[in-house]
């Protein structure tokens, strides 16, 4: 992809500003824009330096470089944008970034380490391969292939394990045919995201390689971000659709509870509100299912924040803005700790460890006395 070959989505932006607020509703819908509230960091102002760039009239700089990298890709201005270059919005944007990288001046400083740590470990955390699956207990007995592979992914191996050890927990306790893949490597999600493309076909070739070995029919995912990739950027990268079952964990568990697989125990009345992960909502389309899952379970009341579904306030740690941003991550991710807490909730769930990570952070250094639950551990917590 170049900005060339986006030069008729960029030119349909008229900058008619419905890309900033929640329409209708004219709630904050753009993390950045929020922030630094100058035209260049809105979605209609990166549009316009594309065109720019595109026209000869801009050049790549540092200036143009921190304004490009200021957002966490979460879509939002997609949803709200009225006209036809809605759906190529994250599209410029992620070229824009390719194009900063392949002419020398991105990603951030912070950024290029994922690059570095991927070709030499196959994670961006800078951890060694060979602990990826250190977290796996020898209880879980898995075997080398099974009908369902379980693709972990690099921040619940290496950062928030525990949504790993839940999901493996659980798919084990009801009976599925599981296993986990030592010779899983990074999805490739974080170079896509700042523009670093040069392993990315290599990854995304050897994690299809890596499914065929397990013999696995359908590939489950508690990352949304890891699902996304493979959903979204796989086909175009590979230049085919994968010939598995992907599933978001959020799906795949309606289609357990619907079956009869799944089933819960009475326990405590809980209030809970569900925060969206921009990969699996905006990017793919998944609302209906956490929701159905929640509601599946007796005791637990759902109550919605103000923004929610496609409107939903992004965490703040997507788009390389955790690794770039770090204090504006939190402060984005404070802001929905905010709105989690007007809800009256008792619990903030979500289904996506890096959202985890994210809200977690802010939860800490606001001093709230939320709790966050990743949706896997909530559902194993409440079987039968």
């Amino acid at each position: 992809m170049t900005l060339e070959s986006l030069k008729e989505w960029v030119y349909a932006c008229v900058r008619c500003n419905t890309c900033k607020y929640i329409i209708n509703k004219y709630y904050d819908s753009c993390p950045s824009g929020k922030k630094f509230q100058l035209e260049s960091y809105w979605p209609s102002g990166k549009t316009w330096i594309a065109r720019g760039l595109i026209e000869g009239k801009l050049k790549f700089s540092d200036s143009i470089v921190q304004k490009i990298y200021a957002c966490p890709t979460c879509g939002n201005c997609m949803i709200q944008c009225e006209l036809e270059v809605s759906d190529h919005i994250l599209e410029i944007i992620e070229t824009l970034r390719a194009e900063a990288v392949r002419q020398g001046f991105g990603p951030l400083k912070s950024q290029k380490a994922f690059e570095e740590s991927i070709a030499a470990e196959h994670n961006p955390y800078k951890e060694l391969h060979a602990q990826r699956t250190s977290w796996v207990k020898d209880a879980f007995n898995l075997k080398e292939t099974a009908e369902v592979l379980y693709f972990v992914g690099c921040t619940s191996s290496y950062r928030e394990a525990e949504v790993a050890t839940a999901m493996l927990d659980l798919l084990t306790q009801i009976g599925i045919d599981v296993t986990v893949s030592k010779d899983e490597w990074c999805c490739s999600s974080p170079l896509i995201r700042t523009g670093q493309l040069k392993l990315v076909k290599e990854l995304a070739e050897h994690n299809m390689e890596m499914i065929k070995n397990s013999k696995a029919k359908i590939v489950v995912f508690s990352c949304a971000g890891c699902y996304r990739t493979f959903k979204e950027d796989y086909p175009a990268i590979l230049g085919q659709e994968p010939n598995i079952k992907l599933y978001h964990v959020t799906d795949y568990l309606v289609k357990l509870i619907e079956d009869g697989t799944v089933k819960f125990k009475e326990d405590t009345p809980l209030k809970v509100t569900y925060h969206d992960p921009c990969h699996i909502g905006r990017h793919c389309g998944i609302y209906d299912s956490p929701r159905k899952v929640l509601n599946s379970i007796p005791g637990i009341e759902l109550i919605e924040m103000l923004r929610n579904r496609e409107n939903a306030w992004c965490c703040g740690a997507g788009g390389g803005v955790k690794s770039g941003f770090k204090d504006w991550a939190v402060e984005i991710a404070t802001e929905r700790i905010k709105e989690a807490e007007e809800t009256g909730a008792e619990i903030l769930i979500s289904s996506c460890p890096f959202c985890k990570r994210n809200l977690e952070d802010a939860i800490k250094a606001t001093g709230s006395s939320l709790k966050f639950m990743d949706i896997t551990e909530l559902v194993k917590n409440r079987l039968a």
